[in-house]
């Protein structure tokens, strides 16, 4: 599983695009299904998202796993139009 990830937002973007190594899940009696609720490339919003893997094994066995995306807004902001 990846550790928790912080990174600031991308240039004139409130969030940023993540990436990670997918984490593997293995069983004895095998894996029916893993499933993220994110994938490395979405674009994550400014805070703190989670991030959760379950994987559910041939028998109904399931586990979860998860970690943190922070995004910090670290653009400042622009003044124009002043005379």
């Amino acid at each position: 599983m990846p550790s928790n990830i912080t990174q600031n937002n991308d240039l004139g973007v409130c969030g940023a695009t993540v990436t990670w190594t997918l984490p593997t899940a293995t069983d004895n009696s095998g894996i029916a299904t893993f499933v993220s609720s994110h994938q490395p490339g979405d674009v994550f919003p400014v805070g703190t998202t989670t991030v959760t893997y379950t994987a559910t094994d041939i028998h109904g066995n399931v586990i979860t796993s998860s970690f943190t995306v922070t995004i910090n807004d670290t653009e400042k902001p622009v003044v124009s139009g002043t005379p």
